[in-house]
This record gives structure tokens, C-alpha cells and sequence, in this order.
């Protein structure tokens, strides 16, 4: 009975709304204005999806935008900085742009040689006799240009008459960078500024390139190489691991269980790169740095997971050495930007350098007998001795000295100097003024995009008819 009742009361209801004009005039507004709302809903729903998309899209096309003009823009930094090593290899090869003193008993400020378009001038501090009379006799004093010309927008802007663009103001202008060595140029390892954003026609942006010289780093290739070649770079991979503070990498087992000592490092360098299959082992003799030994050089490699063999040729790039045992990625975090791989198994090493430590490796390198230090090297402040008598050589820091004037600045010091580095063309000279490898890292910089360009420059004997040009590319990777 009392769902009947229920029954017959939604029925007499709907009865007295159908008969009522006003319920039923505002039951048909209720509904319209909920279609309304419902529409209106869907509506923002769909015009809120459109203008994200849109503004995605946009934003998207404006992101390539500017990646493309950043890599081109750090490709013409690029371009500029194989134009600067250009310019320096001819220099070096038509006058060296050399400064002459005619004696060191002269005083007075200075002498300037002028050479076609170059010139060049050296301050003689007035010496009379005594160690220094030798020292400063001949003279010999050459530009570096790469560390001298800064390669950045700000630079171009003034030489092709680019103008600021509209947030130049509130970018910050390109402040010069000190090398890794305290030399005058940046270097690769430097922190990265951006130069001045300016406007190249209808673009806007900004690039900056450091150039680093690649034959003052230690050349892995020469472990294969000749034995004077072979003990100079042990020896100065030596200096640089030899620091306690380094024992972790040597005392510890790497992420692959295996444990490689210092020597047994230098031995698997070497292995990787000769023709045997035998391991060697490094002796620190001048003479013959490294001995053949009996074992299997693979020996270490077959314990991996993935079991591999040594290679057996010389490096095709600085990523190889993470495959030689005794090389991780802590060891290259610590002294990878000490390494290199892609100057000439024949290259020499430049002297030029204001590297406190790499100073003192050259001074054992040059003593004699090599890698013993004298009772001068060992006086406290005989570092500082040779930065100053290095600096009346090289007043400024952008000119070069050559091997044989560093030589005398030790024989000046009281360090007996190895003949052969006295003698100028000695075929067993590890060293030399000049540089034909550059790492060059460009940076160009669009709107937010970063675009990041390494490239390893060579202008030596495998740069053929392209040393005339802009050098051989060894190295090429974007970021």
C-alpha cells in the first residue's frame, strides 16, 4: 500500500507542473541555462588546450630557432679561432716575430724590431757581466696571437660593426679569462662567460671561444714512442699522480673489482698503444723508461664482464683512455685536462708556460742527469727564482721563449742543463716554443639556447695542403 501511495503522489505532481505555465516556463529555463554552462565549460576546456599547444608549439619553434643560430654562432666563433692559429702559424713560419737585444751589457727601456706588418719589442733590464750577461745575450722573443686576440662576439662586433642588441645593457660584457696555467689567454678548462649579446643583421645572440694549446699537456701518444719521448711524458704523468692525496685511485678497487698501481698505469698506457702482446713495466730509467716483461698485457682485460684486448695503435681520441686499465672516471675527473691524445707522436712540448708545477717538470726534464733534482731545484724558493728571471725573458705574458733560453735560466739558477737542450735543432729536444694542436671550445649563446662546439685543431705534417687553410680538424663535438 505505500508504494502505491508514492506512486500516486509523483503522478497528481507532475499532473499540477504540466498544467502550470510559470514551472513549466522556468523548468525549461533551468535547462537552458544548464546547457549553457555546460557548453561554456567545454568551451574553456578546448580553448585552454588550443592556447597550450599552441604556446608549446611556439615556444618549440622558437627553441630550434635559436639553436640554430647558436650553433652557428659557435661555429663562427670557431671559424674565428682557426683563423687566429692561422694567422699564428704563418707568423711563426715567415720571421717568428722576433725581438733581438743586441747585448746584454746595453741598458736602457728596450729595442723593437719591425718585421712587414709585425713588430715586436723586449725590455733588457741592464745586466753587466755575471750569470745573467749569458742569459740575456741573442734575445729571442715571439707573439703568441691566440692567447693575445680575445675570440668573442664583442671582439667581431668592432671589426664588422655589429650593433648591441636591445638587451645588451642587461647582459653582462665579456671580462678576460685566465688560462688553467695562469697564462694570459682563456683556456678550455676556464669557466665560461658569456660575451655581449649583439645584433648580426636580424639576429640577435652572442659567442665567446677559449683556445688551448694541446702540446703543453701530456701526450699519451709518446708512450709508444722513442725512449726520450717515452721517460719526458712518464715522468710528467709521474709529477702529477705522485701526490698522496691521489692514493684512492691507485690503493682502491675501480667500479670493475680491479685494483692498477701507479707504474702498472703507466705500463697498460704503453701496452695499449705498441704492436706486442706482452706487458711492460715501467722502470723510470732514462735510458729505457719501460722493460719488456712476461706477462700477458690482455691479462687485466680478460677479468672484465665484458673481456676485450688491448688495441694495439696509437689513440684516436682522449675518450679512449677510459678503456686502459687504471684509467676511471675519477682518474680523468682529476687529470683529464692534464691529458691529451691528438698531437703528433713526434711533437715536442712547448716551454712556454707560467704552470708552477709544469715549470718544475721541466726542470727536471732539463737537468742533468734528467728527473733528479739538484740541490738548486730542492731550495724553497728556487720556484720563485725562475718566475722571476722567466719574467724579465717574457715581460709580458702573451710572448714566448724558446727551449734554450729557459735552459740558460736554469744554468743561471745553478741547475746543470742536459747539453741537448742547450744545442739549438737537437733531435732528441723534448721541447720547443711552438705549438701546432689547439683544443678550441666555442660557445654561441640565442635566446636561452646554449649552443657548445669542441673541436681539436692541428696545423702539423698531417694537416698537409689544409695548414695553409684553417687546419686539420682531429676532434669535432656539439653539446
Amino acid at each position: 500500500m505505500g508504494f502505491q501511495r508514492q506512486i500516486a503522489f509523483a503522478l497528481r505532481l507532475r499532473a499540477r507542473l504540466t498544467a502550470s505555465p510559470t514551472l513549466r516556463a522556468n523548468g525549461e529555463r533551468g535547462a537552458a541555462l544548464l546547457v549553457a554552462i555546460s557548453s561554456i565549460a567545454i568551451l574553456t576546456a578546448v580553448a585552454v588546450d588550443l592556447a597550450y599547444n599552441t604556446r608549446v608549439s611556439l615556444q618549440t619553434a622558437v627553441n630550434a630557432r635559436d639553436e640554430l643560430r647558436a650553433t652557428y654562432l659557435a661555429k663562427s666563433s670557431l671559424a674565428l679561432s682557426r683563423l687566429v692559429l692561422n694567422f699564428q702559424q704563418r707568423l711563426d713560419v715567415v720571421t717568428g716575430n722576433t725581438g733581438t737585444v743586441p747585448g746584454a751589457g746595453t741598458s736602457g727601456a728596450g729595442s723593437t724590431t719591425t718585421t712587414g706588418a709585425t713588430s715586436s719589442t723586449t725590455t733588457t733590464s741592464g745586466a753587466q757581466g755575471g750569470p745573467m750577461a749569458g742569459l740575456l745575450g741573442g734575445l729571442h722573443v715571439s707573439l703568441r696571437l691566440w692567447e693575445l686576440v680575445p675570440v668573442d662576439s664583442t671582439m667581431a662586433s668592432l671589426f664588422l660593426g655589429g650593433s648591441e642588441g636591445p638587451t645588451a645593457a642587461k647582459r653582462p660584457s665579456l671580462v678576460p679569462i685566465s688560462a688553467p696555467d695562469g697564462g694570459a689567454g682563456g683556456g678550455v678548462g676556464a669557466p665560461e662567460q658569456e660575451g655581449t649579446r649583439r645584433a648580426f643583421g636580424d639576429t640577435e645572440g652572442s659567442f665567446h671561444a677559449t683556445i688551448e694549446d694541446e702540446e703543453r699537456k701530456i701526450n699519451l701518444r709518446q708512450f709508444a714512442g722513442l725512449a726520450y719521448q717515452q721517460f719526458g711524458q712518464a715522468l710528467r704523468l709521474a709529477q702529477l699522480v705522485k701526490d698522496p692525496r691521489w692514493d684512492f685511485l691507485f690503493d682502491e678497487d675501480d667500479a670493475n673489482g680491479l685494483r692498477v698501481a701507479r707504474k702498472e698505469t703507466f705500463g697498460a698506457i704503453k701496452d695499449w698503444e705498441d704492436e706486442d702482446e706482452t706487458g711492460d713495466v715501467f722502470t723510470g730509467d732514462p735510458a729505457k723508461p719501460f722493460e719488456n716483461g712476461y706477462g700477458d698485457e690482455n691479462s687485466l682485460y680478460d677479468r672484465l664482464p665484458d673481456r676485450y684486448k688491448a688495441k694495439n695503435a696509437p689513440f684516436d681520441s682522449l675518450d679512449e683512455a677510459y678503456m686502459v686499465a687504471g684509467i676511471t672516471d675519477a682518474f680523468m675527473a682529476a687529470f683529464g685536462d692534464k691529458l691529451t691524445v691528438y698531437p703528433d707522436a713526434s711533437a715536442t712540448i712547448n716551454v712556454n708556460t707560467d704552470d708552477p708545477q709544469q715549470l718544475l717538470v721541466n726542470t727536471l726534464l732539463m737537468s742533468d742527469p734528467p728527473g733528479v733534482p739538484q740541490p738548486a731545484v730542492l731550495d724553497p724558493a728556487f720556484l720563485g727564482k725562475l718566475q722571476s728571471t722567466l719574467a724579465l725573458l717574457r715581460p709580458l705574458p702573451f710572448l714566448s721563449i724558446t727551449p734554450q733560453q729557459f735552459a740558460n735560466a736554469l744554468g743561471a739558477l745553478g741547475v746543470k742543463v742536459n747539453v741537448a737542450y742547450t744545442q739549438p735543432n737537437n733531435p732528441k729536444n723534448l721541447f720547443s716554443d711552438r705549438s701546432a694542436t689547439f683544443h678550441v671550445r666555442a660557445v654561441g649563446v640565442a635566446g636561452e639556447v646554449k649552443k657548445t662546439i669542441d673541436a681539436v685543431v692541428t696545423f702539423d705534417r698531417r694537416a698537409e695542403g689544409l695548414a695553409l687553410d684553417q687546419g686539420r680538424l682531429l676532434h669535432w663535438r656539439e653539446e
